[in-house]
């Protein structure tokens, strides 16, 4: 309930119409990828991130699944890039996590911790009015990405020359999560 008298507070009091059409995210240029001994990266039209995990995160809790992981570059990317060329479009993820992918289309997880991701997702979108979907990809297509999530930036800025020379800078994982 909080969070609905919140979004009516930024509302335009204008209807939500969305594109006919899907936007793939390759369509986008958007890309993310979770490593999980090393970090998590993304890439949005020339625009990137490469972080590692925060000590403080225990990725070894049963609550911290790779599905947990994967889905934390895909909320950093709403938060900080839906805003910008996301606004009534119905987007289409590419994802290398099956679970992931059912998360993403159901909207819900029994997970704590993934729950929370989702509650963040759930409001980038309702606030920047946008839609997502997910399917999977076998990860040997997700390369910019997998470069990133493996904190391996010189590889990445061979692979994408042209992209910005500093990453966009990200919250820190605990400040995505939406109780």
């Amino acid at each position: 309930m909080c969070m609905w008298l919140s979004f009516l507070d930024l509302w335009n009091s204008k209807s939500f119409f969305y594109d006919v059409n899907i936007t793939e995210s390759a369509d986008m240029e958007m890309y993310m990828d979770a490593s999980g001994s090393k970090g998590y990266g993304g890439y949005f039209q020339g625009k990137w991130f490469s972080c590692p995990w925060p000590d403080d995160l225990n990725l070894g809790q049963d609550d911290m699944s790779i599905a947990f992981m994967e889905l934390v570059p895909i909320v950093t990317c709403a938060t900080i890039w839906g805003h910008n060329m996301w606004a009534k479009k119905r987007i289409l993820f590419h994802c290398d996590n099956m679970a992931t992918v059912g998360i993403i289309n159901k909207e819900r997880s029994k997970s704590h911790n993934i729950m929370k991701l989702m509650r963040r997702l759930t409001w980038c979108a309702i606030k920047f009015n946008f839609v997502l979907h997910a399917v999977h990809i076998k990860g040997r297509y997700n390369i910019l990405s997998d470069c990133l999530s493996r904190l391996q930036v010189e590889k990445f800025r061979e692979l994408d020359p042209l992209s910005e020379q500093h990453p966009t800078a990200t919250p820190p994982v605990h400040e995505l999560y939406l109780t």
